[in-house]
């Protein structure tokens, strides 16, 4: 509690202002003594949890932690008791987050080079590359490049089975600095995907990659290896090794140096492709980064007539530090700090618990979680779902806030209303009792926690008062956050939990339609492939100003009807963990828990790999997915729906 009452000390100056400024431009609205919410105290919380100190709460960091501490004496103060595992506050669980590198596992050696070659400063593996080890003799294989359109073809001719590769990175420069391959802008074959898929295609083992001499001759920077770059994994192991080491490799097998063949392969365009009759044994050192992340869960206990529960919730991550996601701006990381999405619902939920104990005893449990790494893919409410620490039988519906902090907008959406026979008519009556214009959703979006209690049959609902210029941005900060429509909109979400967890039965699920409603988009639509890939990772334009980056989802013209599971694991494909109501992979006859291999003709490695492949097709085509299912391979013909823009769901 010291630390507690701390916290808030520090912030007394600060919250002092805000509410000076608030009672200004809102002269009538200032809360009576009997309010249960006020905008001081929903605030003040929202100030710590979104404060720089915290740097963005992502899972298994140290402002995550703190938050999550935080979160317990919240829940200690309002009366709650504690409802994780093993009697703590907490339920842990794994998540994989990209790739690490193991410097003492990583090893690259060249037969008949008597060098010990150092991680880091002669080489380092790419944070895509496959995870694991190979050996191979070793080839010169040029650009890596197949370029039908402009007579390039660095293949022609040579037998790249079983071998690994050394090849250039980028694209065989052009004298014309607009030409559309080996102008001053990469074209898309210089792209590492691109070349990783057509190497493994003629059925290379491996690939080194080397910087050629004429870009920037004066630097031999290599790709830099962590956590936030290491989310896809491409078709094959792949190091970069600095011009020295590849200089060394070249003289070593009699080969011309790396100025004559880079000279030659831009000015001739004819391949130069040749076996160096060299052995390569490369030993990636990489490994799944496995992080530990925790839902806090605290319980205030109904009046014993019942063990039903009704779940309360909201995620407490977002993400973290990291460089700003606009392409024009500067790379050095900021803090997200995630004051709307999501401490404005995590404040919530702390409010929601003190005001539940602070009243005569519900018939019902209710159940407050504060949700980890529902921005890697809802993990913590997935988890939680699957090892529930209540009976899971017992719940019988869950309020979702996500996203509460801007009322303002006037564009307050509730999502889930036709999840149960007696929501309509209880939202409309609460919202009424106190003048509150909200927008019933007709489908069920699922970008947010509480759908995975829907795909169990748990009644959903989730409480979201818009998207915004600052989603996911940097300036998603505190000062912006709507303190005085929080409160209603906590008034309204207690009304609704006081009525659910006093009713003798009930609520009764029934299945919402599929289709989103096009006039108000929710945060994150639907656990779909656009917003999935968001999720993962952060992408970027697939018309690469250093040929290095990821696809972007607004390139995705069609959709599958699925939701991916987006962490994955180290099993080729990717598991779809929901097939859509009325999406195409479902009239294809595909089914939760199918693991998607190959779509045409592009093998799926991941939901990266999946955007890439899905990059490719137009509304209406019809492609061969092949998926396995029980240990056995099927192939479904699919046709491809167009997909809705981002503002309007995936």
């Amino acid at each position: 509690m010291y630390r507690t009452r701390k916290r808030l000390l520090a912030l007394a100056i600060p919250l002092l202002v805000y509410a000076l400024v608030w009672a200004e431009e809102e002269p009538g609205s200032k809360p009576t003594a009997d309010t249960l919410f006020t905008a001081e105290a929903y605030i003040a919380h929202v100030m710590y949890l979104a404060s720089d100190e915290l740097g963005g709460r992502r899972p298994a960091t140290e402002g995550s932690e703190k938050a999550a501490q935080y979160i317990v004496e919240q829940f200690e103060e309002a009366g709650c008791e504690p409802a994780g595992e093993d009697g703590t506050w907490f339920q842990p669980f794994e998540v994989r987050r990209g790739k690490r590198l193991v410097d003492e596992e990583a090893a690259l050696e060249i037969s008949g080079i008597d060098r010990q070659w150092e991680l880091r400063k002669d080489w380092i593996p790419f944070p895509f590359t496959e995870i694991g080890d190979v050996e191979g003799p070793l080839a010169f294989a040029g650009y890596g490049i197949q370029a039908p359109k402009f007579e390039y073809d660095d293949y022609d001719g040579f037998d790249a089975e079983g071998k690994i590769l050394l090849i250039f990175r980028y694209e065989p420069k052009d004298e014309d600095s607009e030409a559309e391959f080996g102008g001053k802008t990469p074209s898309r074959h210089a792209l590492f995907v691109r070349k990783a898929r057509m190497a493994a295609e003629q059925g290379a083992k491996a690939l080194l990659i080397v910087n050629p001499p004429n870009r920037d001759p004066d630097k031999d920077q290599l790709y830099e290896f962590n956590a936030s770059n290491s989310q896809q994994t491409y078709r094959l192991p792949m190091a970069h090794i600095t011009r020295e080491m590849a200089s060394t490799i070249l003289e070593k097998a009699g080969a011309p140096d790396l100025k004559t063949l880079q000279e030659k392969l831009d000015q001739e365009r004819q391949p130069l492709s040749q076996d160096l009759g060299l052995t390569v044994e490369l030993r990636t050192g990489v490994k799944p980064n496995m992080l530990v992340a925790r839902n806090v869960l605290g319980m205030v206990r109904g009046d014993g007539s019942t063990e039903e529960t009704i779940v309360v919730g909201a995620h407490r991550d977002h993400l973290g530090i990291q460089p700003p996601r606009a392409r024009s701006a500067a790379r050095t990381p900021v803090i997200y700090n995630g004051a709307d999405d999501n401490a404005s619902g995590t404040a919530g939920v702390i409010e929601l618990a003190r005001a539940v104990n602070s009243g005569p005893p519900l018939r019902r449990n209710v159940l407050f979680i504060a949700f980890d790494a529902e921005e890697m893919g809802l993990l913590g409410s997935r988890h939680f779902v699957r090892n529930p620490t209540v009976e899971f039988g017992d719940v019988r519906a869950m309020l979702n806030l996500d996203m509460i902090g801007r009322l303002g907008q006037k564009r307050f959406a509730i999502f889930g209303v036709p999840t149960a026979e007696e929501f309509p008519e209880l939202v409309e009556q609460a919202a009424e009792e106190l003048g509150l214009e909200y927008k019933a959703g007709r489908g069920m979006f699922g970008g947010s926690d509480h759908a995975s209690f829907a795909r169990h049959e748990i009644p959903a609902l989730f409480f979201f008062t818009g998207m915004h210029k600052e989603y996911h941005q940097p300036q998603d900060d505190w000062e912006l956050i709507d303190a005085a429509g929080a409160v209603r909109v906590l008034e309204l979400s207690y009304k609704i939990l006081v009525h659910l967890a006093d009713m003798e039965e009930g609520p009764t699920f029934t299945e919402p339609s599929a289709e989103p409603d096009e006039e108000e988009p929710a945060k994150k639509p639907a656990i779909e492939e656009e917003k999935e890939a968001a999720r993962a990772g952060d992408a970027g334009d697939d018309t690469p100003k250093d040929a290095d980056e990821p696809p972007s989802r607004d390139n995705v013209r069609v959709r599958l009807g699925v939701m991916p599971d987006v962490v994955g694991d180290d099993q080729p494909g990717m598991v779809v963990e929901g097939v859509l109501d009325g999406g195409a992979a479902k009239a294809a006859g595909m089914r939760d828990g199918d693991r998607i291999l190959k779509i045409g003709d592009e093998d799926i490695r991941d939901i990266y790999a999946y955007m890439r492949a899905m990059q490719q097709f137009k509304p209406g085509d019809v492609v061969e997915v092949l998926i396995i299912r029980n240990g056995a391979k099927k192939t479904l013909k699919v046709k491809l729906q167009a997909s809705k823009s981002r503002r309007g769901g995936g």
